[in-house]
């Protein structure tokens, strides 16, 4: 009973917290992104489907596909673990991209197989030690190039935090009342913040500081074994749990409407689609 009353005064603490924003701080009215496709999962088990989305997303398993597995520890990557699933999902043309320091991450063998690939894979873990590795650098620089040009990236975890405009999580989650200067993410999917694992953690309301701190951008949490799927101005929900979504705009709406904001976030579901241009849940 404690847990739950303490969980009910952290959400009212935060809800007031978003109704104190100022109404002058200005609201993107669009999320613009280039050609490719973005598969962002909320961690935990992912199923056949999401690795069979991915084969075809990038024209078969035949495809050339970099595993960037940066986010988790030297052990495991030495043992590759990080491409048994692939290769038990049948994928043939794996190259693995990994350093720990920026010097490292540019090094030509791993810019050229950036550029050949038609598919991009980060694991989880931590997602600091991807932006402490390739953030700036000419890697980074051909990931966003590939793309623009129609490429694949998916994502799990970390590897989903790692794709919006900043890094949500780690020492922020200590106090969630405070502001926090949260370090970039790798921007694939631009003015957004992404969070993970997010009903199996109880962080659904981890988000609601970060938008206030941060309006212009759009939140977006996704639960475990869920994915959202990014598609031009669209994305859709896919899996067996919630993705959701905080938009400091439609707080803005129920400001005006209700005085206050009573519902900080928006729940979807497969197969909601979310639209950025109408800033609205399509309902199929």
């Amino acid at each position: 009973m404690r847990k739950i009353w303490v969980t009910v005064f952290a959400f009212v603490q935060i809800v007031q917290s978003v109704n104190a924003q100022s109404p002058n701080e200005k609201l993107a009215t669009t999320i613009a992104i280039a050609k490719g496709k973005l598969i962002i999962v909320g961690g935990g088990s992912m199923p056949d489907t999401m690795y069979q989305l991915f084969a075809k997303s990038i024209g078969g398993k035949d495809q050339s596909v970099v595993v960037i597995p940066t986010a988790t520890n030297d052990s495991s990557i030495n043992a590759g673990a990080h491409l048994t699933r692939f290769k038990k999902e049948g994928f043939t043309n794996l190259t693995t991209v990994h350093a720990r320091n920026k010097v490292g991450a540019d090094a030509p063998a791993f810019i050229k197989a950036i550029q050949n690939a038609k598919g991009i894979y980060f694991s989880g873990g931590d997602q600091s030690r991807i932006a402490d590795a390739f953030l700036g650098t000419r890697v980074h620089a051909a990931m966003l190039e590939l793309f623009k040009r129609g490429g694949v990236f998916m994502g799990t975890s970390a590897g989903a935090t790692i794709m919006g405009t900043l890094l949500v999580g780690g020492d922020a989650r200590k106090d969630l009342t405070k502001p926090f200067d949260f370090p970039a993410a790798l921007n694939l999917f631009p003015n957004t913040a992404i969070d993970q694992h997010v009903l199996a953690r109880n962080r659904q309301f981890d988000l609601i500081p970060v938008i206030e701190q941060h309006p212009h951008l759009l939140g977006i949490a996704i639960d475990e074994s869920t994915a959202i799927v990014v598609e031009g101005n669209q994305f859709s929900v896919l899996g067996k749990s919630y993705a959701m979504v905080y938009d400091a705009q439609d707080w803005d709406k129920q400001k005006k409407q209700w005085g206050r904001v009573l519902k900080p976030f928006m729940m979807m579901t497969q197969p909601q689609r979310y639209d950025f241009v109408s800033r609205k849940i399509i309902r199929n």
